[in-house]
């Protein structure tokens, strides 16, 4: 770790400003020296994460143990981020013991200030999420969250889908060629629901693996906030069992788990949203494939990915009938 005054590019400059504003800020802190160091290097493929910030370590002194999480967000990123949103849900979160504490946020340079949990806690694996307790355990984590008060942020992957459509245009060289395909089903997906009726509920509505950190004794903590919102709950279940479960038995577990016993339409909304949300992220990675000044990250190959995932589940049989008995 190294202290302030030789940052190497233009995150660092941003982590100096936004733990100096933090230090000063914080009674605990204030005057003590912060040394930072990167957390985790940007990873598009397989996984998606730290693409859309930076994550720095931080100790209040040398040669201290790393006590703060610091994460600045790409300024390329704006258009698709609201750090101030992320503060509040954040905030909210950890009061229910849920996430880490965050201490500060730097407006000026889209950065906020976490207490770090420490080396115990690890991201958790697919096969970890199959496993009944902890898939229990995040549902169960989902369940308290939306029972709290709303977050003030509403969202809807299908506002951010056509959001997103409009940023990269029509005819853009990175869209796939049946992209009018999976557009259709999208428009589709969402009329179904619209129709079905559909619930607002607070949500973390970011269940990645790599955002769902387990430690002693099984206890998790959800972190990376910039997704959390007021959206309707069988969204944030249907892209957390599509990211969980490959096939449909565990699948059907969760929703057990989630609703008390198995309901079918639940089942089916959680198929139609999980299509959706592997639209949006495709959309959002190849958004970053463009907007971002890190090129030696892989954004087409997940874009490709989850537009294969999405591609799967509208031309599984029967989907379209699914998309009835919501």
């Amino acid at each position: 770790m190294k202290g302030l005054g030789t940052p190497e590019d233009a995150q660092e400059r941003l982590a100096e400003a936004a733990l100096a504003e933090a230090f000063a800020a914080q009674p605990a802190l204030r005057g003590r020296a912060p040394h930072y160091g990167p957390a985790l290097p940007g990873l598009a493929s397989p996984s998606y994460q730290g693409v859309e910030s930076t994550a720095y370590l931080v100790a209040d002194g040398e040669g201290r143990e790393p006590a703060y999480f610091l994460k600045v967000a790409e300024p390329a990123a704006a258009p698709l981020l609201d750090p101030a949103a992320a503060f509040r849900a954040a905030t909210a979160i950890a009061a229910l013991d849920l996430a880490p504490e965050p201490l500060h946020r730097a407006e000026g340079q889209g950065a906020i200030l976490f207490r770090y949990l420490g080396p115990d806690w690890r991201p958790a694996t697919l096969d970890m999420l199959q496993r009944p307790e902890s898939m229990g355990a995040v549902i169960a984590a989902f369940r308290r969250i939306g029972e709290g008060a709303p977050f003030g942020r509403r969202w809807s992957v299908f506002e951010a889908i056509r959001a997103l459509r409009a940023l990269l245009g029509e005819e853009a060289d990175t869209l796939p060629p049946d992209a009018w395909f999976l557009f259709d089903w999208a428009e589709a997906i969402e009329a179904a629901l619209t129709a079905a009726g559909t619930d607002v509920r607070p949500a973390h509505a970011d269940p990645h693996a790599s955002n769902l950190l387990f430690g002693p004794g099984g206890a998790l903590r959800l972190v990376d906030f910039d997704m959390a919102c007021d959206t309707d709950p069988h969204y944030q279940l249907g892209a957390f069992l599509n990211e969980a479960c490959p096939f449909e038995t565990p699948m059907k577990a969760g929703i057990e788990m989630a609703e008390g016993r198995f309901r079918q339409d639940v089942f089916n909304r959680a198929r139609a949203y999980a299509a959706a949300d592997d639209l949006h992220w495709a959309l959002r990675a190849l958004a970053m494939d463009r907007l971002s000044p890190r090129r030696g990250l892989e954004f087409r190959k997940y874009a490709s990915w989850r537009f294969l995932r999405c591609r799967m589940q509208v031309g599984r049989p029967g989907f379209e009938e699914t998309l009835r008995d919501l």
